[in-house]
């Protein structure tokens, strides 16, 4: 959204001799300002803010739902008819006492974004006996009232992304008991429709989403965990999991077996993406829940690689029926770690889950778990290390572990659940996992004035650890992406100079930057100044017939000549007022036709009158367009 501010104390500081360029100020302060920006999954838009907006990011897993300053946790119960929401307390704990059900039917998956754009965060569920459901969030919080279903009964796994970068958040749902994958493509024009599409899969009990091949495209990961697998000659959980790379002709992206890679799993169950060993190249980590003889089988490390996965031998860890896992340096040693949930081990399911500690795994911390399901990590308590959350499917409790490392961990605390399940969402930025979320405004101009740009100012809450850089780029054509725009010029400071060349168009970019708990910068304001320099003092606005505005003073006292052109017939408002805002005279209000106009001010006020010395303002009002100058009278 495009706001602008021109407050008349400003303009009288303008410094103006025969003739004046007209001033302004680009302002982004509200949810709406920065929600018609263009940016991903992990970046939203909030009502909060000292104008009523903000743009933030959330790259980890848990998320403010309700906006009071601390994660809440939502936690999937395939057993009952609700899903869990345990709101942070100010205290850092949680229990059933500050909570919300929400209504589902066996629920198996969970996960968060703003997809309608309103500054409120949304909640998809997967059902594994029904449909998903969309519950929307709402000042009032969220009901069954607000929500939207989705047709992928017996989904599990999902996410929440725009695939094709269209500026609409699209969901990805996996199906536990069947062989598809649904894709729910967003609808930029209508953010609560989507056109859905399938790809295939065997009992898919999840999915992730990343640039596993830097090609600026997103690519899909799909878990295969059963099913009756042709080449196996009948049901078999010896399935391939698979990779769908995306693929883009013009402005499409689509998903096909044309370019469909296979990867050698065992009833792989959860899947997550990160850079595991820093090399550059994201890797994929799957958990393997059986064979077709025992549920104490392995998990693996596919190694991304630039010729993809198949280069470096794969790694192995030792796993036992596991479901979730999640990549994150947990002790902060710079190193990643892995966290795998154990379910089973062919004689009992309370059994211990695992941490593997990077770089090379042969350390790990046993954590005590009943049937677990899910892993998660974030900053759940008021300690200096992430916390470990896993649900389990057994015992009606699921656990906060604090303190772990790897001797141990400190202690943990229970939350009531019904075969939890949880989220499998990957920590980081969506295509490459790092700890940097960019956000692009919308693009400022009217495609007829030329521009000098000043001062950039921005207001910013910046956490612990974290960082925030704001960049500008101008050009002359509308589109910033076709090549003839500037490149990104950094800002050094709030208040500094912007640093581009005149031009018609501009555009500023927020890059945040998370801490080690996944804390990020907000960004509550920004202004961009500005002169209108097309058409003032023989400028090229004359001779084209195009719409231009100049305004000359007069020697002494003599007021000042007024000259402009209209390219179409247009309504014309002209005032003069004083330094106090007040108004002085009226010079034009009517429609004019088009060609040009000249009007004389001979410094006199409504009443005929002569006015004083001093420093008075003209505000010209051209159809949709204002501009304004300034006036100084000396004797």
């Amino acid at each position: 959204m495009k706001k602008l501010s021109f407050p008349l104390a400003v303009l009288a500081c303008l410094s103006i001799s025969t003739a004046v360029s007209f001033a302004g100020t680009w302002v982004e302060s509200s949810q709406a300002d920065f929600a018609d920006g263009d940016f991903n999954a992990n970046v939203f838009t909030s009502k909060e803010g000292s104008d009523s907006g903000c743009v933030k990011s959330a790259p980890g897993a848990f998320y403010d739902l309700n906006k009071d300053g601390r994660p809440d946790i939502i936690i999937c119960n395939l057993e009952g008819s609700y899903t869990y929401i345990y709101w942070g307390k100010h205290d850092w704990t949680y229990s059933a006492d500050s909570s919300q059900s929400l209504p589902s039917s066996g629920s198996t998956g969970n996960s968060v974004d703003d997809i309608d754009k309103d500054g409120n965060l949304d909640i998809l569920i997967s059902n594994y006996y029904g449909n998903a459901v969309i519950y929307w969030g709402s000042k009032a919080g969220y009901s069954a009232d607000n929500s939207t279903t989705l047709t992928a009964y017996a989904g599990h796994g999902n996410s929440i992304v725009d695939l094709n970068h269209d500026g609409a958040l699209d969901i990805l749902v996996s199906r536990m008991n069947g062989t598809e994958i649904y894709i729910f493509w967003g609808n930029k024009k209508d953010r609560r429709s989507f056109i859905r599409t399938t790809l295939s899969g065997f009992s898919s009990s999840d999915v992730a989403v990343s640039d596993l091949n830097k090609d600026g495209v997103l690519d899909i990961v799909v878990p295969n965990k059963q099913g009756n697998y042709p080449p196996a000659g009948g049901f078999t959980f010896s399935i391939p999991s698979y990779i769908y790379y995306g693929q883009k002709s013009q402005d499409s992206v689509f998903y096909n077996d044309n370019a469909k890679d296979s990867l050698e799993t065992y009833g792989a169950y959860c899947v997550s993406i990160g850079d595991v060993d820093k090399d550059g190249w994201l890797d994929i980590v799957f958990s393997n829940h059986r064979n077709d003889a025992t549920y104490n089988v392995n998990s693996y490390i596919y190694w991304g690689s630039a010729t993809g996965f198949k280069t470096k031998p794969r790694q192995e860890l030792e796993t036992h029926s596991a479901i979730g896992n999640t990549i994150v340096d947990l002790d902060r040693d710079g190193n990643n770690d892995i966290i795998f949930a154990n379910w089973y081990n062919d004689l009992s399911y309370k059994i211990n889950s695992f941490v593997y500690w990077g770089p090379d795994f042969s350390a790990r911390t046993e954590l005590p778990t009943n049937g677990a399901h899910g892993a998660l990590v974030g900053k759940l308590s008021n300690n200096s290390i992430n916390d470990v959350l896993i649900t389990n499917s057994y015992g009606g409790w699921s656990y906060i572990f604090h303190g772990v490392s790897k001797t141990g961990y400190i202690s943990y605390d229970s939350l009531p659940s019904s075969y939890g399940h949880i989220s499998t969402k990957d920590n980081g930025n969506i295509h490459n996992r790092g700890k940097t979320e960019t956000y692009n405004s919308s693009v400022f101009g009217n495609g007829t004035d030329t521009y000098s740009w000043g001062t950039c100012s921005w207001n910013a809450t910046l956490p612990v650890g974290t960082s925030l850089q704001v960049q500008l780029r101008s050009g002359n054509t509308a589109n910033p992406d076709d090549g003839a725009w500037s490149t990104w010029s950094p800002v050094v400071k709030s208040g500094g100079k912007a640093g581009l060349a005149n031009s018609k168009y501009t555009q500023y970019q927020v890059i945040f930057t998370t801490n080690d708990y996944f804390g990020t910068p907000t960004v509550d304001g920004f202004s961009l100044d500005y002169q209108i320099i097309t058409g003032i003092a023989g400028g090229a606005g004359e001779e084209s017939g195009r719409k231009y505005f100049k305004i000359s003073n007069l020697p002494k006292l003599g007021g000042a000549d007024i000259v402009y052109q209209l390219s179409v017939p247009e309504r014309v408002r002209i005032n003069i007022y004083n330094i106090e805002g007040r108004l002085v005279a009226n010079l034009a209000n009517t429609v004019q036709s088009s060609g040009q106009h000249q009007l004389k001010w001979e410094a006199k006020n409504a009443s005929g009158s002569m006015v004083s010395s001093g420093i008075y303002i003209c505000r010209a009002e051209i159809g949709r367009d204002i501009y304004f100058g300034k006036i100084v009278l000396v004797k």
